[in-house]
């Protein structure tokens, strides 16, 4: 039966009170995501929040699946509302540091605010006279994926610790990544044995931390052999675990900072093996940077080598026969060639100036691969 014009027009008019109804909830919603970005910029929080996104699209396309919906057209109806969302906040928060006079980026660390990296990337900002927004991330490889996504400006990493070494996870991330170091920052680690409550050691039975604190705090762990180790994927989230669970018998390794912000007790401070125990964070951004020559700065790269040859002596005698000062010098075993391995080097020179030109030259006739990481001013180091 073919419906009449008036059925159409009733219809129709159904249509557009529903059509009406969704422009006032979207302003509605506009509203609220105005307040939201007031929020974060009060608590210098990201813009985007990517895992968030993608569980409130999974819910709303399970949502539609139970109304007759198709996913992809939930899909590409919410996503374009969350893209409107984003655009929203940034305006607000561009318009607000601009009458400032302040630069505000968007920093990407491993683990939720208090964590060492959190630290690390607001002291970094702090020194590079910046305003300082943090992109939450669970993994490393998610904290460089997230810049490369063009979601965040910077990718904090921690490369080196004075207690347990090179973190090898990040140096295998390097010799994939398309971001450049753009700089560099150390700052002292104070681990800390937390609890909900201030108790005896002899009352706890599980600690968190993540796998680092545990290496760098060996020494102390070793002494309680009956406490249940269990990692985590950050210290921050060491602490939202002991906090949720509130049960004395659990404990966590992390920041004096990170303790306040979960309203944790500090039971010891110090722990490292090493009394100066500080960590040095890299500085990741999608293009290098050139600075002058006049500065004082360093050049990073990998390169590989032959195996069982002499190449890594060829290349050792370049630099000091022109006199170059070595910082660092760390190698790792290749994933696909258990007998090659891949170094990773830090020189003080200017990637620009002609005899770091003649230097890589002689250098890439030596090796069978390398890769240009940055070139970036000295290590801040800050307390």
């Amino acid at each position: 039966m073919m419906p009449t014009q008036n059925s159409l027009l009733f219809f129709r008019n159904k249509i557009n009170k529903i059509d009406k109804n969704i422009v006032k909830l979207l302003a509605e919603r506009k509203n609220l995501v105005l307040e939201i970005a007031q929020s974060k910029i009060k608590n210098k929080q990201a813009i985007r929040d990517v895992e968030r996104e993608t569980n409130m699209i999974n819910e709303l396309t399970s949502l539609g699946k139970k109304n007759h919906l198709q996913p992809e057209y939930i899909t590409r109806l919410f996503q374009l509302i969350i893209e409107e969302s984003v655009l929203t906040q940034k305006k607000l928060l561009q318009q607000f540091y601009h009458n400032k006079n302040l630069i505000c980026s968007n920093f990407s660390v491993l683990g939720p605010q208090g964590s060492y990296s959190h630290i690390a990337a607001c002291k970094y900002a702090d020194n590079t006279f910046q305003v300082c927004t943090i992109q939450e991330c669970l993994t490393f490889k998610s904290v460089i994926d997230s810049v490369e996504n063009n979601q965040s400006d910077y990718a904090v990493l921690p490369i080196e610790n004075t207690c347990s070494g090179y973190i090898h996870e990040v140096l295998a991330l390097l010799e994939k990544t398309n971001l450049f170091i753009v700089g560099e920052i150390s700052i002292f680690i104070n681990h800390c044995l937390i609890a909900i409550k201030k108790i005896r050691l002899d009352q706890i039975q599980n600690i968190y931390s993540h796998p680092q604190p545990f290496k760098q705090c060996s020494n102390f762990i070793s002494k309680f052999p009956k406490w249940v180790i269990h990692y985590t994927q950050s210290t921050s989230d060491a602490m939202k675990i002991i906090s949720e669970k509130n049960q004395i018998s659990h404990a966590a390794l992390g920041s004096e900072i990170s303790s306040k912000i979960y309203g944790l007790k500090v039971l010891y401070k110090n722990l490292a093996n090493q009394e100066n125990n500080r960590t040095k964070f890299i500085i990741l951004n999608r293009n290098p940077i050139k600075i002058s020559e006049t500065k004082n700065n360093k050049t990073t790269f990998l390169f590989t080598t032959k195996p069982k040859s002499d190449d890594l002596n060829n290349i050792l005698s370049i630099l000091k026969d022109e006199n170059i000062i070595i910082y660092k010098l760390t190698s790792r075993t290749l994933d696909h060639e258990p007998w090659g391995k891949i170094f990773y080097i830090e020189i003080q020179i200017n990637l620009l100036s002609q005899l770091m030109k003649d230097i890589l030259k002689k250098i890439k006739k030596i090796t069978k691969f390398i890769k240009i990481l940055g070139c970036y001013p000295y290590e801040r180091i800050s307390e």
